[in-house]
């Protein structure tokens, strides 16, 4: 079936269809597939209707719609699906497709939260932490993000670790704090790989710490990609001011004029001639996306030369 006959599903093809079918359909061409979770979503299928609403966000297939990814998120929430209630809650947390209703976010994180759902504990407490719908309260936070983390939620663990590592409840646990970093990096979080790389190097494990910082940088995003380089270059270890220089490095290729522009200049402070070579490059590459500083200094290089 083409993704233009797909458009024509009847329930009569979703009832003949069979599973072994319809998970090869689903998991073909964007576009098919698509138009499969919508007949099923609108069919009363609270998956599937979770699955649309995450199609419409991220335009999965379509065109990107917040306006009917909360819609679809809400069908699902209110037939009990405990992803669709998380996501409805992100909508009204984030403003997808809608105001943001921080109360109202509450409401749907605390529904998931209290049926099990991992991320729906960790995005309740986040809103326990600041006080944002609900009065703030850190102790409560802080048991949810335990529920999650018990669970394996990797980004709870990471939470968990900051409150020993902090002492945020009470004394400082820096053993513990250790502990929930490990897991949370094993689980695959950037910030609990990035803060168990620091305890690493605070204890003397250079080559474990550049792993793990290595491992955080690779699946980080570009605001904390920039964090991380801003960090590291002023560290007192080697090891992790040289992650600290691939961080802005991994930023000038994904992000602005101002990230081309730091990084070319870390390269010409540098002074030896390769460095200097790479740094024009990239002084150029800033001059060309529109920052007024590079296009001044590129043109002194030049005269120069």
């Amino acid at each position: 079936m083409s993704a233009s006959s797909a458009q024509s599903i009847t329930p009569e093809h979703l009832n003949n269809i069979s599973a072994e079918e319809l998970k090869r359909r689903l998991a073909g061409d964007p576009r098919e597939a698509v138009q499969w979770i919508r007949a099923l979503a609108e069919q009363g299928e609270p998956e599937a209707q979770a699955l649309l609403g995450q199609a419409y966000l991220d335009g999965h297939g379509l065109e990107p719609d917040p306006r009917q990814a909360r819609i679809w998120f809400r069908k699902a929430a209110e037939a009990g699906h405990l992803l669709g209630m998380n996501m409805l809650g992100r909508a009204y947390d984030q403003g997808w497709g809608g105001p943001v209703d921080h109360a109202c976010a509450v409401y749907w994180f605390r529904m998931s939260a209290n049926q099990g759902l991992d991320w729906g504990m960790y995005n309740y407490a986040n809103l326990l932490l600041h006080g944002l719908g609900v009065e703030k309260n850190e102790q409560q936070a802080f048991d949810w993000y335990h529920k999650a983390a018990e669970l394996g939620h990797a980004k709870s663990l990471g939470v968990v670790g900051r409150f020993f590592e902090e002492g945020w409840l009470g004394a400082q646990d820096q053993e513990k704090a250790f502990d929930y970093y490990r897991r949370s990096a094993e689980a695959g979080d950037f910030r609990g790989q990035y803060n168990y790389a620091l305890m690493l190097a605070e204890r003397g494990q250079a080559e474990n710490a550049r792993h793990w910082m290595r491992e955080a940088l690779e699946n980080a995003h570009l605001a904390f990609s920039r964090t991380m380089a801003a960090n590291l270059l002023k560290h007192p270890h080697p090891a992790l001011r040289q992650v600290g220089m691939e961080a802005l490095h991994k930023c000038a290729q994904q992000g602005d004029e101002h990230d081309a522009y730091a990084y070319a200049g870390l390269l010409l402070g540098q002074g030896d001639i390769a460095s200097l070579s790479v740094g024009r490059w990239w002084l150029r590459c800033a001059a060309h996306r529109g920052h007024v500083q590079a296009q001044q200094e590129a043109s002194l290089y030049i005269s120069l030369s």
